[in-house]
């Protein structure tokens, strides 16, 4: 796992200085601090790379890597775990390895496939490749956007890199206005989903996707794989159970190469447990890395401690608790708001870099049980509500509506709010905004609309089938982005790599053709079938609950962050050039703190929002985070 950047200049000029390239190279410094290196055609072109060392640690796996010609210089973040296959068949087309790793298979793969080499890699990535004869730079991200790549683009060039700050730094983003729409799809969804970005002219490369720049200025784009909204499922019940529990243990034991320690994040549910306990069955050893937010004697209802233990004391694993209460947990947030070189506000990335900062202690990789949920209708209520109701969409919507509004009038069996919905697609879209609209219209009046060309939400179809895998769909090319965005920013503020077994490649084909019906069971409630059968092969009675990393924070925000709330806003008129309410923001956090009404989700999006611009938002050097750091116990050390 590393970090890059490069640019390629469309005009002729002075090649860029090399102190705003070591400049911006050193902002990605946690991604890669084993190796660094730097390239540059001499003219238009350079490269830069932050490692850290996994595969070939020897100086032969040094990047930017070129080809023995010279012609294609790489940087590239990530693994490919297919890699000795491709390698095997690369020399058998008399391609000669001076390495051992991954890398100098994907730049062989690039030179001698071009752009078709992309859907052979399993893996996660972002890479740039510059071709010096075409003069051309090539952008690339993986399958599921499990790696993050973003790039501006203005008359003068591109640059790309693997963090939003420097983005922001580059001289071309100066004075760059916010992007209405990067703001708009920040604040309903609590992050800025690929191709958008929060400045004006930025974006994020989507998954599955990529780009070509030549330095004459002419941009080409491409999608070399997608997730599908639908494809007829024919793996239904023990068929698709047992094709599943192949898949997960075939990937899990791909993803177990390594040149150096590797573990294994633990919780009290199903996915990452099952992913223990595939790595536990090769018969080595494996350590595993709880985090608790148990307060005193008494453990919070977030707290899955517990149900970690004991899958832990059945699965024999080597396991490594420890508990945050809040006092020390809110220690950390000084470190939250560092790690988020973007505006996001899932909150969960505070037990997510607590637990990578404690199996940094031991391991430099981790595998984690991410993917579950969105492949295999793991948000059962989420789910659930959505396809008990979808038939009731067959009608028109002012029909609905007005149906709705007379049961409502007359007290006439139970009416459902979400009926009022102009369709499936509208209220999975209120299902996923962290501000409700009223609030958002009071507290931030001139806030913009959701972008006229995102489609996210578009659905207006009814059939239980096609809704039930257009509900996946929008999970995996959604939601999933965003916690991808956390664990991601997490891990690397910590130099840890971090895999995701359950979003490989042949695992998404697999999944792919079950029946939404061998997922998820609406009678009980309960999701994730097949991972569920599949555990239970290994762990006498998995958990029923859904369980993941969790904070309290509808707690925090009426205790220990109130007053960091308070401070930040005092006196603040607008945010982002966003005109602010104060009086109506005020309103929103009494409405919380009485607790007549959670809304956690919306107090923690603005909030996160304002920390993330005062430490982040072009400076030209960090600020002091003293204004934090004040309300803070613990810094990490």
């Amino acid at each position: 796992m590393c970090g890059i950047c490069g640019e390629l200049q469309f005009q002729d000029g002075p090649a860029r200085d090399e102190a705003t390239v070591a400049h911006l190279s050193a902002l990605m410094a946690r991604r890669g601090p084993d190796d660094a290196g730097r390239w540059h055609d001499g003219h238009r072109a350079w490269l830069a790379f932050r490692r850290l060392a996994i595969l070939d640690l020897s100086p032969a796996g040094h990047q930017p890597m070129l080809t023995p010609d010279g012609r294609y210089a790489l940087v590239f973040n990530g693994e490919v775990y297919n890699f000795r296959q491709l390698r095997a068949e690369l020399e058998r087309a008399g391609v000669a390895f001076r390495s051992s790793g991954d890398t100098e298979v994907v730049l062989q793969a690039l030179a001698h496939w071009g752009t078709a080499a992309l859907d052979r890699l399993n893996g996660m990535f972002a890479l740039a490749l510059y071709d010096r004869h075409e003069r051309s730079l090539l952008l690339a991200r993986d399958h599921a956007g499990i790696k993050p790549l973003y790039y501006l683009l203005s008359d003068a060039g591109i640059f790309c890199a693997s963090q939003y700050d420097q983005i922001m730094r580059h001289p071309w983003a100066a004075d760059r206005p916010v992007s209405p729409d990067g703001l708009a799809l920040y604040l309903r969804l609590g992050y800025i989903p690929a191709p958008y970005a929060l400045l004006a002219q930025t974006h994020m490369l989507p998954a599955g996707a990529w780009l070509r720049a030549t330095a004459d200025g002419r941009i080409e784009r491409g999608t070399y794989t997608e997730f599908p909204s639908y494809r007829e499922p024919d793996l239904r019940g023990p068929e698709a159970y047992e094709a599943v529990e192949a898949a997960v243990a075939d990937a899990v034991r791909r993803q177990m190469v390594s040149d150096v320690p590797l573990g294994a994040f633990l919780s009290g549910g199903i996915d990452s447990p099952l992913v223990a306990a595939n790595m536990r069955a090769g018969g080595r050893p494996v350590r595993a890395y709880t985090i608790g937010t148990a307060s005193g004697h008494l453990a919070d209802a977030t707290d899955e401690s517990d149900d970690a233990v004991a899958y832990a004391r059945q699965l024999g694993l080597d396991h490594v608790l420890e508990q945050f209460a809040p006092d020390r947990a809110l220690g950390w947030l000084d470190a939250v708001v560092a790690a988020c070189s973007e505006p996001l506000a899932d909150h969960s990335i505070f037990p997510t870099l607590l637990v990578s900062h404690l199996a940094r202690r031991d391991m430099t990789v981790m595998l984690s049980g991410d993917g579950g949920d969105e492949l295999f209708w793991g948000y059962a209520e989420r789910f659930g509500s959505v396809l008990r109701h979808a038939a009731d969409f067959r009608e028109p919507y002012w029909q609905r509506s007005a149906r709705w509004g007379a049961k409502r009038a007359f007290n006439v069996g139970r009416a459902h709010p979400n009926l009022r919905a102009r369709d499936i697609g509208d209220w999975y879209r209120q299902k996923h905004t962290r501000i409700p609209a009223a609030w958002l219209a009071a507290v931030f009046p001139d806030a913009p609309g959701w972008p006229a060309d995102f489609g996210l939400f578009r659905y207006d179809g009814w059939r239980a089938d096609e809704t039930a895998q257009w509900l996946r769909w929008n999970e995996f090319v959604g939601h999933l982005s965003m916690v991808l965005l956390k664990v991601d920013r997490a891990s690397m503020a910590n130099s840890l790599e971090v895999r995701v077994p359950l979003l490989d490649r042949e695992v998404l084909a697999v999944a792919g053709r079950v029946d939404w019906r061998s997922c998820l069971d609406l009678t009980s409630g309960l999701g994730k079938l097949p991972l569920r059968h599949a555990l239970a092969r290994h762990v006498p009675a998995p958990t029923l609950a859904k369980r993941g990393f969790q904070i309290p924070m509808a707690t925090w925000l009426r205790g220990p962050l109130r007053p960091l709330f308070i401070d930040t806003f005092a006196g603040r008129r607008e945010l982002l050039g966003l005109p602010l309410d104060g009086a109506a923001l005020a309103r929103l956090l009494d409405e919380h703190v009485s607790g007549r009404t959670d809304l956690s989700r919306a107090l923690w999006t603005i909030l996160s929002l304002a920390l993330w611009h005062d430490r982040h938002f072009r400076p030209g050097v960090a600020p002091d985070a003293s204004a934090v750091a004040a309300h803070t116990a613990v810094r990490i050390e």
